[in-house]
């Protein structure tokens, strides 16, 4: 009953994954339609290997400081966990985000599996601070970007950059705080403190932040350095395919993209994220064809390492399953 009612929930929230196919193939064929594809497969086939594989290094080094990202934040608080072990979480969840129509697909799986060692609660919150991490590394990296191209950009524009990075500077101080507020409840609010003691496990795992603020701000400084790489990493792919398109561009349209992965009508924001990327790449005076061919770079830079996450993940089942086989559990009878 428990399993029905969440997957009654997981509906109502995320839609029908039905709805999200639907809409990822008709945002797929739209953007076949309306971008340059033949020739950006042209541009494919003449890539300089020098900066691709520094692009790939590039990206492969980002992921490594996104596990550093998230791994401080349990490290930092008391759970030691192996970084290997980390690792190979990580990756995993790159390799359900692959599968899944939702984008939220490894923070759960994390959630779930990580959470058995760590307490549901400091596990969620790890994954809801990461989170936070990134997206204020992002908003930092767009506002030095906005800085740099103040004088090609609206003020408009670069007073949406300012407000994002104080609305997540906002967001953490709230989340800090948020184990204050609570204990402040009176309990003749009967509903306010019910939610209260329902959240308690993830505001007191804030709580310890508050206590380890150098945890947080080395999960920040990770986020940082990730997303540069990330930057970076885009940067060096577009002078492969023989173009030369700064990191600032990236830094600028690349949040604006992302913002596709939560539109509950396609799955993961397949086909409107990359149509959406092309048209801000554009915007910014990089060719259609470029601008095709760096859209799909953004799907292919983590496929390697999803696929490597897979491959752990099928590993490690046979593993267990071999164990089980040699070790069979025997009933209290027997």
């Amino acid at each position: 009953m428990n399993l029905l009612r969440l997957r009654r929930l997981a509906a109502r929230l995320f839609g029908s994954p039905w709805v999200r196919l639907t809409g990822s193939v008709v945002a797929i064929a739209l953007f076949v339609h309306g971008v340059d594809l033949p020739q950006a497969l042209h541009l494919y086939g003449h890539l300089a290997p020098g900066w691709v594989a520094l692009a790939v290094g590039l990206a492969a080094a980002s992921v490594v400081a996104s596990i550093a990202e998230w791994g401080v934040l349990l490290r930092g608080t008391g759970h030691r966990l192996d970084w290997s072990f980390l690792g190979s979480w990580y990756l995993k969840g790159l390799f359900v985000n692959q599968i899944t129509p939702a984008g939220v697909g490894s923070d759960a799986m994390r959630a779930l599996r990580i959470g058995k060692r760590t307490g549901h609660g400091p596990m969620v919150a790890s994954l809801v601070a990461s989170r936070l991490a990134g997206t204020l590394a992002m908003s930092w990296w767009a506002l030095a970007a906005a800085i740099l191209a103040r004088d090609r950009l609206d003020i408009p524009a670069v007073t949406g950059f300012v407000i994002f990075a104080a609305a997540i500077i906002v967001a953490w101080v709230l989340a800090l705080v948020a184990e204050l507020v609570r204990r402040r409840i009176p309990e003749r609010r009967s509903v306010s403190h019910a939610v209260g003691r329902f959240v308690r496990p993830f505001t007191s795992a804030f709580e310890r932040y508050r206590g380890h603020l150098y945890t947080v701000g080395r999960s920040i400084a990770a986020g940082i350095v990730a997303w540069g790489l990330n930057l970076f990493s885009m940067a060096a792919f577009s002078v492969a395919l023989h173009a030369d398109v700064s990191w600032s561009v990236f830094a600028l349209v690349l949040p604006i993209a992302l913002l596709a992965t939560f539109i509950p009508i396609s799955a993961n924001g397949i086909g409107v994220r990359e149509g959406l990327l092309v048209l801000l790449l554009v915007g910014a005076h990089v060719k259609l064809s470029t601008a095709t061919a760096l859209s799909l770079f953004v799907d292919l830079q983590l496929l390697p390492f999803a696929v490597l996450g897979g491959v752990v993940y099928l590993v490690e089942h046979r593993r267990g399953r071999g164990r089980a086989w040699r070790h069979p559990r025997h009933s209290p009878a027997a």
